[in-house]
């Protein structure tokens, strides 16, 4: 019942959102909106973990998805996505995952409208139908390879770095929440993820622009949900790193991660928030996804579990060339803000919750 509350607290905060004329007063009612959802989310822990986890993401979604790219219908988009994410959680039936994995999907496209999307996930969504409303091998089959389809698995890429670079960021970190629910328990399940979460990890750590490196980092990512389901804390770290990188862009225009530039000085809670999110999803020692990375280890299948170290580490490599490249620049006063009070509460409250889940996982359950 109270996973069901926070869909509709999700939806109506949307709403409210979407009707607002301002788009920084939206962004208030937005943050606020988010918060009280949240909360009301934690009420349903242990077990309703994942959805508390979306919540949270909800929070940095709303807090820290720039106004001008973010206009109150757009961001009342990406509130709908992450309620829709939750909404996977309430009732366990293919019928209803179905539904909503169109549901999503036609959300999102919505915001782009773009003839690239469609061509990829039209026929993922009629597979995932397919695969859900006739359980069977071949249905479980067809399900992996749209749910494969949706995490930009290599070779169903291309569609993802123009997905990154041109919707608004809130709306690609809540479209792909709920992609490890939907993963079918096979094994070449583990071996697609394996081999994409490899592949995006060598394509993100030689990119220049910071856009495209984004992508890739997030396809690798996507790649592990592959293999392992839902992650909270990597859901949450993953958004995080994606909305920083966007608050960035709205600061700085198109980053390139080529040659150093930014001031540390001048936006250290900008940097923090980066490297902070950035090292969870690296599995950085005291940090949530550490414990997790050495869960995989124990991975049945030996080159799943070689592809994983590999891409973890280079994950890693990725995220602090990144951060040089973004905050280790020659320094001055270039004008340029660092997080705004609302940015900082939702980076300070996501941040505390991570670091709190690898001192003390038990406390958390991430």
């Amino acid at each position: 019942m109270i996973t069901a509350a926070v869909v509709v607290g999700w939806l109506v905060t949307a709403v409210l959102v979407g009707r607002e004329a301002d788009p920084r007063t939206a962004r208030r009612k937005a943050v606020f909106g988010a918060t009280a959802v949240f909360l009301l989310s934690s009420a349903a822990l242990p077990g309703g973990l994942v959805c508390t986890a979306f919540s949270l993401a909800g929070v940095v979604v709303a807090a820290l998805s720039p106004v001008a790219t973010h206009p109150p219908r757009v961001l009342a988009r990406a509130l709908v996505l992450v309620g829709l994410a939750c909404a996977f959680t309430v009732v366990d039936a293919p019928v209803v995952h179905a539904v909503l994995w169109a549901a999503t999907a036609a959300v999102a496209w919505s915001t782009v409208r773009g003839r690239l999307f469609a061509v990829y996930h039209v026929p993922s969504v009629l597979l995932v139908a397919a695969g859900l409303l006739v359980p069977s091998p071949v249905g479980e089959v067809l399900v992996l390879v749209g749910v494969a389809i949706r995490a930009a698995a290599v070779p169903a890429h291309s569609w993802f770095p123009w997905f990154v670079a041109r919707a608004p960021m809130g709306v690609v970190a809540a479209f792909l929440l709920p992609l490890g629910l939907v993963v079918p328990e096979l094994p070449a399940a583990a071996v697609v993820g394996g081999v994409a979460a490899l592949l995006g990890a060598v394509f993100a750590v030689v990119q220049a622009d910071a856009s495209r490196a984004l992508a890739f980092l997030l396809v690798s990512v996507n790649g592990v949900v592959l293999v392992d389901g839902a992650r909270p804390a990597a859901v949450v770290a993953s958004t995080g790193l994606a909305m920083t990188v966007a608050a960035l862009t709205a600061r700085r225009g198109a980053l390139s991660w080529g040659t150093p530039a930014g001031d540390l000085a001048r936006t250290p809670r900008l940097a923090v928030a980066y490297l902070g999110f950035g090292l969870v999803l690296a599995g950085f020692p005291l940090l949530p996804g550490f414990a997790h990375v050495h869960r995989l280890l124990d991975h049945p299948a030996p080159f799943v579990v070689a592809a994983l170290v590999v891409a973890v580490a280079v994950n890693g490599i990725t995220v602090l060339r990144g951060y040089f490249g973004l905050f280790a620049g020659p320094g001055g006063n270039t004008g340029e803000r660092d997080l705004t009070s609302l940015e900082h509460y939702a980076v300070a409250i996501t941040l505390s919750l991570l670091v709190l889940g690898g001192l003390a996982p038990g406390l958390t359950g991430w």
